[in-house]
């Protein structure tokens, strides 16, 4: 290790920077509320019919059931890098190098998803329409957008804070006035029969569900920079679900009164909300959705760099990774090398898909889905070999809870391989080969060299 590693590992993340409101507001907006509802609405009615609100909300209760993992992890050990450094204790550390792998490629995959939807709203909230069907302009757009926020991530956790605050709240007014106007419109409460079960696709619905929720083990990730970094990200990170749990539900619930599940399922492929958003509230209500959209995506993009950044901070910090990779800024305390190296990835490969696919989200959202669903189930599994030995008095929340975690993601993966085709299941594989290639490809540190 060199004499500038060595100091660099020796410098800290700003602590008690965050207190349980920063920390719900980076888990809310991780997972890009608008954006998520927006793109996955129409599947949801298309596998599930009218029962798409209760599908978000039975959903929410594995990925509670993995907070709650997470909350007993983090109590003993609150390391920024979260699901890698528990896995690497429990199961050592190539399992570990392979489940942060895991997440880090999950977040490289949804930032292209992030940065096309910003720049294609931002050239049709500004009526671009040439640039809006521009591939070129597309990825030119979409680049500065992940630099600029990669710029904010960098520039320390409390201005990352602040940004999230402003945007997560024209997020919330903008779908709080379509609920608001889609009620209004349907004249009634109720949503159609139960017995229209669309496809009826269960757990491809789950899945779907499971791309909304995630975001929320956003709050864990800032730990170390949280005041009581053993109780404060738990807090935050189970009030993002609840929050998300009521949104999602009531914005869905509205969007199935107004519109139908015939009319959702139809535009399963495109943004309901700019589909619907104009006829239900005008030209300025569609543009505020545009709006809510965009800034959705703008504020999840900064989110996602948060977290990863982190997680290469801490796979480098215990050998997983290059130690320039645990670099950290002497003057804003964030992850440097790791910061702008991971943003650098998303651009490259956001350029590339841009700009010679012609579905650069069709299969993105499925196959990030079970990326989160490994890594949630890695988790989970970790638990009771995390606390071998020290189950006496927690056997609920170290065996109990851990097991029906993973028992039900597991459920839902293995019924909906069937259901989601052979396009996500190629782009997990190929997630997975490079990852190990990468993974076994480093040269294991010296004998005592740079282990923490």
């Amino acid at each position: 290790m060199t004499t500038t590693e060595s100091r660099s590992r020796g410098r800290n993340l700003r602590r008690d920077a965050l207190g349980v409101g920063a920390g719900t507001a980076i888990g809310v907006s991780s997972t890009a509320p608008a954006y998520s509802l927006a793109v996955s609405v129409g599947l949801l009615a298309a596998y599930t019919g009218a029962a798409a609100p209760i599908v978000l909300a039975v959903s929410a209760i594995p990925v509670v059931l993995v907070a709650l993992c997470f909350r007993e992890l983090n109590q003993a050990e609150p390391d920024c890098g979260t699901t890698f450094p528990w896995t690497e204790k429990a199961f050592g550390l190539s399992v570990g190098r392979m489940v942060g792998w895991t997440t880090v490629m999950a977040c490289v995959l949804v930032m292209s998803n992030l940065a096309q939807v910003a720049s294609v709203y931002t050239y049709a909230l500004l009526g671009l329409d040439g640039a809006e069907d521009s591939r070129l302009a597309q990825a030119a757009l979409g680049t500065v957008f992940i630099l600029v926020m990669a710029l904010l991530a960098y520039r320390g956790v409390r201005v990352a804070a602040g940004t999230q605050l402003l945007l997560l709240s024209i997020e919330l007014v903008a779908l709080l006035w379509f609920v608001v106007g889609a009620f209004r419109e349907a004249g009634t409460l109720s949503i159609p029969a139960f017995s229209d079960t669309g496809q009826g696709h269960w757990a491809a619905g789950v899945l779907v569900a499971v791309f909304l929720y995630w975001g929320w083990d956003s709050s864990f990730s800032v730990n170390e920079e949280s005041r009581n970094p053993r109780s404060t990200p738990a807090i935050a990170a189970l009030i993002s679900n609840a929050v998300l749990v009521v949104l999602y539900v009531v914005v869905a619930w509205a969007a199935v009164a107004y519109a139908g599940t015939g009319q959702l399922a139809g535009i399963a492929d495109d943004d309901f909300l700019a589909v619907l958003g104009e006829d239900l509230l005008g030209t300025a209500g569609g543009k505020l959705l545009i709006a809510a959209v965009l800034v959705s995506a703008l504020a999840s993009t900064q989110t996602t760099i948060l977290p990863t950044a982190r997680t290469m901070l801490s796979m480098a910090r215990r050998d997983a990774f290059p130690g320039r990779f645990a670099r950290i800024s002497k003057r804003y305390h964030t992850p440097s090398v790791s910061t702008w190296v991971f943003a650098t990835a998303s651009v490259l490969i956001y350029v590339i898909l841009v700009l010679t696919s012609d579905a650069v989200l069709a299969d993105s959202v499925a196959a990030v889905s079970i990326l989160v669903s490994l890594y949630y189930v890695a988790t989970a599994l970790a638990v009771p070999f995390y606390f071998k030995g020290q189950l006496q008095g927690r056997v609920v929340q170290r065996v109990v809870v851990p097991t029906l975690a993973v028992l039900s993601f597991v459920t839902v993966l293995v019924l909906a391989v069937a259901d989601v085709g052979a396009g996500p299941l190629v782009v997990v594989g190929v997630t997975m080969v490079v990852g190990a290639a990468v993974m076994f490809s480093m040269k294991p540190p010296a004998e005592g060299e740079g282990r923490r």
